[in-house]
């Protein structure tokens, strides 16, 4: 290998270096020009995808009719599944008013989760997001996603407009209100809110930062 290429290859890999490391200082420094708080923190009543000793934890504020979130549900779930010894997923619901079927679709995935079942509820209303999309009513396409993934369908019909499965969602919202969140969605990695990144590369270098801002 002649001279002029090692040096092109080491500069190449410092400037790697550089703008990883340029990374994690970014995922460690507090953004204090930021008018959105830090989320509450992760406790036990969480929907949480991943191992509880993940070395990052991601938080995600989410509307399931929003676009925005049905065009991430994908990096997400890529992410959740190549990232799962060192990532877990919280979610937390912040249906929009402007979404006539996010509160409905919200419910439904929290009465699926007094089944054990929120994930598997998740995955399907997310993945089939334009089949309910402009639906006036969507109770009967989410009464199908229940009966595909096995749930028991008195309970489900009971839970789904319940006002103790509305409180959970409303609190979820309100807490994200309350710490200035005013879109979806909005994640946060280790605590830090990010700006929505523009494909999985970007995402999975935010997620590698954090693991390794977070071992130092």
């Amino acid at each position: 290998m002649n001279t002029k290429r090692v040096i092109f290859w080491a500069s190449f890999i410092i400037i790697l270096g550089l703008i990883f490391w340029g990374l994690v200082v970014a995922m460690n420094k507090t953004d204090t020009g930021s008018a959105v708080g830090a989320p509450a923190p992760v406790t036990n009543s969480d929907h949480i995808l991943g191992p509880k000793n993940a070395s990052v934890t991601m938080i995600e504020y989410g509307d399931f009719q929003c676009p925005a979130c049905g065009a991430y549900y994908p990096l997400v779930k890529r992410l959740t599944t190549e990232a799962s010894t060192t990532l877990r997923l919280v979610f937390r619901h912040f249906p929009l008013p402007q979404h006539a079927n996010a509160m409905i679709t919200a419910q439904a995935s929290e009465a699926a989760g007094l089944q054990g079942k929120f994930w598997e509820m998740f995955d399907l209303i997310y993945s089939n997001q334009n089949d309910w999309n402009t639906l006036p009513d969507a109770h009967l396409v989410l009464d199908g996603y229940a009966q595909k993934i096995g749930l028991d369908m008195i309970k489900f019909k009971a839970d789904i407009d319940s006002s103790a499965v509305k409180a959970v969602v409303d609190t979820d919202s309100a807490e994200g209100v309350k710490i200035g969140i005013d879109s979806t969605p909005t994640f946060f990695v280790n605590g830090k809110i990010i700006k929505n990144p523009q494909s999985y590369d970007t995402f999975k270098v935010l997620i590698e930062a954090a693991s390794f801002g977070s071992s130092k």
